[in-house]
């Protein structure tokens, strides 16, 4: 996903599955360990919508995804981050 380098975006998280998921941005070392403390998003909830704003202040890629074991393997993508 696009985005660019000093924009603030919105994210609004909806988990209807009824189970437990999170969602974090930050490097790929970071979210595949499930070190979340350091890192912006929203803690595992099982229904319902969260919303979080983000500022993309560094180049290179981040990623995002949910830190359920088990879950990152395909629940994951990259931010493309641009000027």
């Amino acid at each position: 996903i696009k985005v660019t380098k000093g924009q603030t975006y919105t994210f609004n998280i909806t988990n209807t599955a009824g189970y437990d998921h999170d969602f974090y941005i930050g490097t790929d070392a970071d979210l595949q360990a499930g070190t979340t403390a350091a890192l912006t998003g929203v803690k595992a909830f099982s229904s319902g919508t969260q919303t979080f704003t983000y500022t993309f202040a560094t180049d290179g890629p981040l990623n995002f995804g949910c830190t359920i074991p088990g879950h990152y393997q395909t629940m994951h993508g990259t931010f493309d981050i641009g000027s």
